[in-house]
């Protein structure tokens, strides 16, 4: 399973000659930074403690690109409609294990501050295959586990055969033969 980090900056600083600095939420319940599985739907929390680099940059008012990158590359940037803390909508959108599209906007009302100097944040995730929005990943997953293999379908094709021949058999010689031969013979007697 390919696990995407989020990462923000500054929209200002990404677009200039400097190299932006890119910082990630940090999360208290796992202790490491926030992650998400490549088509994997859901929703995931993340508090981070205030005062942290990327809370300093969910407080500001600058605009706010992210990115979601892997150890070994960076797979694609969007821009963050963020509130320092709240309920996110992230929609995906991945072909043949690469993010291809992304959007993060932040919806509904802030969640209450429930331990101090702690923000939480919950993100639902929605993964869509290539770049429409009409086959969800999970979908597409679910329908893959139903694919018939080679030998099945064969097999399938040879028993369908057989009951069609069978039924076939059945009704010629109990049925049509003895109709035949009854007309047969009332020709006969005539």
């Amino acid at each position: 399973m390919t696990q995407l980090k989020l990462e923000c900056s500054n929209c200002l600083t990404a677009g200039n000659e400097t190299e932006p600095e890119w910082s990630g939420p940090h999360c208290l319940e796992t202790d490491s930074q926030l992650q998400f599985v490549y088509g994997n739907d859901g929703l995931q929390q993340c508090s981070i403690k205030q005062g942290t680099p990327f809370h300093r940059l969910l407080s500001a008012t600058l605009p706010i690109c992210c990115r979601l990158s892997t150890e070994a590359e960076t797979m694609s940037e969007f821009p963050l409609y963020a509130s320092t803390k709240g309920n996110y909508n992230m929609v995906l959108h991945g072909h043949k294990s690469r993010v291809v599209g992304a959007a993060i906007y932040a919806v509904g009302r802030p969640l209450p501050n429930s331990v101090p100097g702690v923000t939480t944040m919950q993100f639902n995730t929605k993964w869509y295959e290539g770049t429409g929005l009409s086959t969800l990943m999970a979908n597409k997953r679910h329908q893959e586990e139903f694919i018939i293999s080679p030998i099945v379908a064969i097999m399938f094709c040879i028993l369908s055969a057989c009951v069609v021949y069978v039924i076939g058999r059945v009704y010629v010689e109990s049925y049509l033969i003895p109709q035949l031969l009854k007309q047969q013979g009332t020709k006969k007697t005539d």
